[in-house]
């Protein structure tokens, strides 16, 4: 649970760079495995912290701050 909490968090900060990220370049940015990187979208999506929505392809980005 230890790696998907850190692996989380560095998704976290290389999201902050730009806005709307598609699966494949978040893969790039983040250089996680896929498991990694499922891990962390999944921990992310259910803390509420970034957004998942379908465009010509499956967009993430981050919530805004309320």
């Amino acid at each position: 649970m230890d790696s998907i909490t850190t692996n989380s968090r560095l998704l976290l900060e290389k999201m902050r760079i730009g806005c709307r990220y598609t699966y494949r370049e978040l893969l790039r940015l983040c250089d996680f495995t896929e498991l990694q990187l499922c891990y962390a979208i999944l921990y992310l999506l259910k803390d509420g912290r970034i957004n998942q929505y379908r465009d010509a392809e499956v967009i993430y980005e981050l919530q805004p701050i309320r």
